[in-house]
């Protein structure tokens, strides 16, 4: 059978979600909570690799079992048992047998967080920006990224994938009463640093170092070697991620309540 968790954590003390030999990774210690839980090694997929300070308030995983000990929707709860207090799993369920987390999910959204202002309370979650930003001009990017185009200039140059092509569904940059900007983004998929990349180079033109017109180049003319600029990792945490009618796992609570 397969099991689908949907999972929380504060990546700031993590080299990434994916599994390494020496540095601790989220992928890591969810699957030792496995192994202590359910009794066997098991290997957990995640719907994607976040880097290493990235954060996820939805990220979904699955592995598969012969014959889980444990009600699976009661799993989630055996593990948190187990796990650091900076990854929460918040769900678990039986997946349908054709689910893959990475491979047949068909959307995932991003949101970016950048303080106007320092806060140290937030420094793990924001990117303090200390030059004035026009949101005019962050406003008019985001709708030149939507559709479909090749992120090659917005793409970490010594990524494998060959293919470049992303469908950007939605984009938008929004200012809370407290001054924090936040991106968010959603597409079929993301490239390596890509939402990273993406909000960098947009902050160069919102402060004036860029131009529209230079920022439109990048994209419309792609290339794996283009200048861009990556925005730190602290700020950028994977929202949700969702996947086609009958593979969408069916939490015990709507998913928007529990991102």
């Amino acid at each position: 059978m397969k099991i689908a968790l949907l999972i929380q954590y504060d990546g700031s003390a993590y080299h990434g979600w994916q599994i390494q030999k020496d540095p601790e990774t989220v992928q890591g210690h969810i699957e030792r909570a496995l192994h202590k839980v359910l009794g066997q090694k098991i290997g957990l997929i995640g719907s994607g690799r976040t880097d290493s300070g990235v954060h996820a308030l939805g990220q979904v995983a699955h592995f598969e079992i012969d014959e889980c000990g444990i009600p699976e929707r009661n799993l989630w709860m055996a593990l948190n048992r187990e796990l650091p207090a900076d990854i929460r799993l918040i769900a678990s369920t039986t997946a349908s047998d054709d689910f893959h987390s990475r491979f047949a999910a068909n959307r995932r959204e991003y949101l970016y967080q950048i303080a106007t202002r320092p806060n140290v309370l937030h420094r793990h979650t924001q990117w303090h920006v200390r030059y004035p930003l026009d949101m005019d001009k962050l406003q008019a990017l985001s709708k030149v990224i939507l559709g479909e185009h090749d992120f090659s200039s917005f793409c970490y140059a010594g990524t494998e994938t060959e293919n470049m092509v992303c469908t950007l569904s939605s984009a938008s940059w929004v200012i809370s009463e407290s001054g924090t900007l936040h991106f968010k983004v959603s597409a079929d998929r993301f490239l390596h640093h890509m939402v990273r990349m993406l909000v960098g180079s947009m902050i160069e033109v919102a402060r004036g170092k860029w131009s529209i017109d230079h920022f439109s180049d990048l994209l419309n003319t792609p290339h794996r070697q283009s200048h861009t600029i990556t925005a730190p990792a602290n700020g950028l945490a994977l929202i949700q991620v969702s996947y086609p009618d009958g593979l969408q796992p069916t939490w015990d609570k709507g998913e928007d309540d529990l991102v």
